[in-house]
């Protein structure tokens, strides 16, 4: 008599991969921009004045020189990404797939491998936009060495501390493929500190006061090769994330997930230009 085997579906799910959030630690802001109640926020900047000699010698007017009154510019900022999902459990293929579609579950997997991610392309997208639309780097150049890249990294380096910007808190963004040209560099390495490593986070090290994050190609614009931005010139906001899940629809027996995020990501006007991208053609 022949033997029948029987067949046993374990509780497990393949699951998928995924990242962690590559870019909302490092968008965050010194400035609290309060959304409470509304959604845009005007900030102000203020301008300075010139300074000149003081004049001993001046009888009528100021030794000081020409009095020039403080002025003020605004900036508006208006929420524009307002993201949903709705998906549906039926009870019945909950009940026979070992329960895997549990309602808790689907949400962990749905921000991990969705909205985070779509995230990081959104702001990602803001900061490399806005530096080819204003030409803040190298649009179109050359493609990448690995006996050039470190020298074109340096270049936009020293772009961005003629701009004055702080030589500390800069983040260099660059794709795995052109990570692996740097890592061939003889220079580039005995520079790097390894030692900061956060894989979790994308960060592969530091050098010339560069956090080094690696992130996926195709979460990036068409050619891109590398973009360094400094500390402050963004701010990314979540003003809020819901998730819930209904079980009493008239439609459906079993559960209704749904979810609501509202998010944006703004370039501070007065720091705009700390944003350096490299293009090639």
């Amino acid at each position: 008599m022949a033997q029948n085997y029987s067949a046993s579906h374990l509780k497990i799910v393949d699951e998928r991969v995924y990242l962690s959030s590559l870019t909302m630690d490092a968008f965050k802001n010194d400035i609290r921009l309060e959304f409470n109640g509304k959604n845009s926020v005007t900030i102000y900047n203020v301008n300075t004045v010139a300074e000149v000699d003081y004049n001993r010698g001046e009888i009528n007017g100021s030794r000081f020189g020409q009095l020039t009154e403080v002025g003020t510019g605004t900036q508006t900022m208006v929420l524009s990404q307002d993201k949903a999902f709705n998906a549906a459990i039926d009870r019945g293929n909950y009940e026979d797939s070992m329960m895997v579609t549990e309602a808790a579950s689907f949400v962990k997997r749905q921000v991990r491998e969705v909205s985070v991610p779509a995230t990081d392309v959104y702001n990602l997208g803001i900061l490399t936009s806005y530096a080819i639309t204003n030409t803040q780097g190298i649009i179109g150049g050359t493609a990448v060495a690995y006996n050039t890249i470190y020298s074109l990294i340096l270049a936009q380096q020293a772009a961005l501390s003629e701009l004055k910007y702080p030589e500390d808190g800069r983040t260099l963004w660059i794709t795995p493929t052109n990570y692996n040209l740097l890592k061939r560099d003889p220079e580039f390495m005995k520079a790097c500190d390894e030692t900061v490593k956060d894989l979790k986070k994308g960060v592969m090290g530091e050098v010339d006061g560069l956090t080094i994050k690696k992130v996926p190609a195709s979460m990036l614009v068409t050619n891109f090769e590398f973009m360094i931005t400094c500390k402050g010139v963004a701010v990314a906001i979540n003003k809020f994330n819901m998730v819930r899940t209904l079980d009493n629809d008239s439609n459906i027996d079993g559960w209704l997930v749904q979810g609501r995020r509202y998010h944006d990501c703004f370039i501070l006007g007065q720091k705009a230009t700390g944003i350096r991208v490299y293009t090639k053609a």
